[in-house]
């Protein structure tokens, strides 16, 4: 009795054991309407942009898979490099660091895709309407994509700053653009899915206040 005590405020997900602060975030998979991709085109628009977002994401996903590969072998060699022929090219570490940044940013706007981000749990453990607690979401999407709109255009500042100056690596030699165009890739990546996001809640509500309407007729 006292185990099932215990384990009452969790929620299993295939082998683990999460919190379920929030019922629709803690469901896998996550409902469409908070997902920014959704399961289904309602119109030809939305099957070609799902189309499109497809390329997209295959595009991403194999650069993240690229740039993981060549980091492990950059990393691999430095270390046969330096601890065996006792030879060490710091401009392996300069590629390191390039790659890096990659696979980070690119990281940033597929997690934005999935939903993967940091999420909090209060406003369902105060509000329980289901309409009010998507309309906080759908106004904090909008926040989020605001911000990331803000963040970008710093980004692409700084970067057109860095390829205005010329400055290049130190050992390498290469522009120090390289290394900030990772910053504008990531901030537009979240920038899309926000909005992508923000757009497929806003129709959630709108769906959900109809069903709501017509449910009051009913009853009257």
């Amino acid at each position: 009795m006292q185990q099932e005590k215990l384990s009452a405020p969790y929620k299993s997900v295939g082998e683990a054991k999460i919190y379920d602060y929030d019922p629709d975030l803690s469901a896998h998979p996550i409902p469409p309407h908070l997902h920014a991709i959704p399961n289904q085109a309602n119109h030809k628009v939305d099957s070609v942009l799902m189309r499109f977002e497809r390329l997209l994401n295959w595009t991403f996903r194999s650069m993240m898979l690229l740039a993981g590969l060549g980091l492990a072998v950059l990393m691999f060699s430095q270390v046969i490099m330096r601890y065996v022929l006792e030879s060490p090219f710091t401009g392996i570490e300069e590629a390191s660091i390039l790659l890096a940044v990659w696979i980070y940013f690119l990281g940033m706007g597929y997690a934005t895709r999935e939903r993967e981000h940091i999420h909090g749990g209060i406003v369902s453990l105060i509000v329980k309407d289901p309409y009010k607690v998507g309309v906080i979401r759908f106004i904090g999407s909008i926040t989020c994509m605001i911000a990331a709109i803000i963040f970008g255009y710093f980004a692409c500042k700084y970067a057109l700053k860095e390829l205005d100056r010329g400055r290049l690596s130190v050992n390498l030699r290469w522009p120090r653009g390289l290394w900030s165009a990772s910053m504008i890739v990531g901030f537009a990546m979240m920038v899309g899915y926000f909005l992508l996001e923000t757009i497929n809640e806003f129709r959630y509500l709108r769906r959900t206040r109809r069903a709501r309407q017509s449910q009051q007729q009913a009853e009257v």
